[in-house]
């Protein structure tokens, strides 16, 4: 009897949006060993050319996408506007409270200034993968 359970491949995806290059280097390798697919945007208009898949977990957003002082933040408000809940860490290399307060107005799940602390993002990020709102 051939088995009518099909079992989905799924695999679970973090949208990284960062427009430093060797920032989006440096957060995919500091991640892979998470068994998470990490795919990297430059920009917020590159991630909102490409559908959502139903396989994305989180994403992560610089707060100061190039020369647009809030663009990673307007970024997640669009999301929350279109229906996207995706639990959202927010990073900012420079920030002050209004920014910080404005992330999590638009639902961000944490904020952290760069440089950040290594172990501080990968337990955000496993408390995404494990459906955890992260702290």
């Amino acid at each position: 009897m051939i088995s009518t359970l099909v079992t989905k491949n799924h695999h679970p995806i973090i949208y990284l949006v960062d427009h430093q290059k060797d920032a989006r280097a440096a957060l995919s390798k500091l991640l892979s060993p998470l068994d998470v697919t990490i795919q990297c945007f430059a920009s917020a208009e590159s991630f909102m050319r490409q559908q959502i898949s139903d396989d994305a977990i989180g994403m992560i957003i610089e707060a100061h996408l190039e020369d647009k002082k809030d663009s990673g933040i307007e970024l997640l408000e669009t999301l929350v506007k279109r229906g996207f809940h995706l639990p959202t860490i927010v990073m900012a290399s420079s920030s002050d409270i209004p920014t910080a307060v404005r992330a999590m107005r638009a639902s961000a799940a944490d904020f952290i200034e760069k440089p950040f602390i290594e172990h501080v993002l990968v337990h955000d990020v496993q408390q995404i993968i494990n459906g955890a709102k992260p702290h």
